[in-house]
């Protein structure tokens, strides 16, 4: 508890009523709004955030010099050439799972083929991570052919999840953050087999320029917490 008060302190005495803003996956709206709330209750400061798929969070980066942290997978923010980073602070792997809808059961994806699964949601291939990562579990799994007339691409995660929670679609690939989001409104989810899609860091991408403002150094101190670390590990990460 001592220490906790002390890095409280020291927060707010590293701020002084600045805002930090951040853009971050859609997918990881839940655990990136519970960071933002505790960094607030601990810092006195405000947060905001600009959630979307990376081709609208990157476009939001170049368009606002106010952005200071773009949230997302690590491989896809170092190839980038549409915004400049100075250092990554990591929170977690990501998980690709199959999450599927109120009464319908799902024992492996290979089930997916079955006449029940008539609708199977994507995120966004080119700019959503986990799209990319069920495109790839779907050719090595050898089902993409056999699912092609199935498949139902969008442009996020929360996307797909709302397909799900609606009854539009009988199964869909999210990751597992969002999985748990929604586990009680829907019939369930599997985890895909992470030797089946490259590996997902998530990380916090400091933008170049701005790794010496005193709200980034504050938030990259308070994601070192055992706080902020409870929360990532709560949301699967």
């Amino acid at each position: 508890m001592k220490k906790l008060a002390f890095l409280l302190l020291t927060l707010s005495s590293l701020l002084h009523a600045e805002t930090l803003m951040i853009a971050a996956g859609a997918g990881y709206k839940r655990p990136i709004a519970e960071l933002a709330r505790g960094y607030e209750s601990a810092s006195g400061n405000k947060v905001e955030e600009f959630y979307g798929n990376m081709a609208q969070v990157l476009a939001q980066a170049r368009q606002s010099e106010k952005v200071a942290l773009i949230l997302g997978d690590l491989d896809f923010l170092q190839k980038t050439t549409d915004v400049s980073f100075s250092n990554f602070l990591p929170l977690g792997d990501g998980k690709l799972v199959l999450a599927y809808a109120k009464g319908k059961t799902l024992k492996n994806p290979q089930a997916l083929r079955d006449s029940t699964f008539t609708r199977i949601s994507l995120p966004d291939t080119r700019n959503a991570v986990y799209g990319k990562a069920a495109e790839e579990f779907l050719g090595k799994s050898g089902l993409a052919s056999q699912l092609k007339n199935k498949l139902l691409v969008v442009s996020t995660v929360p996307q797909v999840s709302a397909y799900l929670l609606s009854g539009e679609v009988d199964a869909g690939f999210i990751n597992i953050t969002d999985a748990l989001g929604i586990k009680d409104k829907i019939g369930g989810f599997i985890e895909i087999d992470p030797q089946s899609y490259g590996p997902i860091k998530i990380v916090g991408g400091v933008i170049k320029s701005r790794e010496a403002d005193p709200a980034v150094k504050a938030f990259a101190e308070y994601l070192r917490t055992p706080f902020a670390r409870n929360i990532l590990e709560k949301h699967g990460l």
